[in-house]
């Protein structure tokens, strides 16, 4: 995926590793931002807030430094939500390919075990009803 210009890998969607290290990484998101009083704060020190969240996301995701890569210098809020929704726009996509992929092989694999079981059902003798 290319974020802001900086090539960055796909999150793995099927490994419960890479899936966790996401889900961690974003909730850790979700709090800062949930614990954001903006009470007697200056718009600056919002922005660095938030933005630093994202920071924390990019570098807990994808490693070390990577915030630095993606954003430079730049603690633009607009930059730093956008590139986030990128991310999460991008792992989205992917789980719902990986999830149509593996429902097209649930349907296969279903439908070979259908066919497998009317096999062995014509064998069957039906039972009449006993004459008297």
């Amino acid at each position: 995926m290319v974020i802001n210009g900086v090539n960055l890998p796909d999150i793995d969607v099927a490994d419960a590793l890479a899936m966790e290290r996401y889900e961690h990484a974003h909730d850790n998101v979700a709090k800062a931002m949930d614990d954001l009083h903006p009470e007697g704060k200056r718009q600056s020190e919002l922005i660095r807030a938030q933005c630093t969240a994202v920071f924390n996301f990019f570098d807990e995701v994808f490693g070390d430094s990577t915030a630095k890569k993606v954003f430079g210098e730049s603690v633009n809020l607009t930059t730093c939500l956008n590139a986030y929704e990128d991310v999460i726009k991008a792992v989205n996509a992917l789980g719902a390919k990986l999830g149509n992929m593996y429902k097209g092989k649930a349907n296969a694999i279903n439908n070979h075990i259908g066919k497998k079981h009317k096999q062995y059902n014509h064998y069957k003798k039906t039972l009449k009803p006993a004459t008297k």
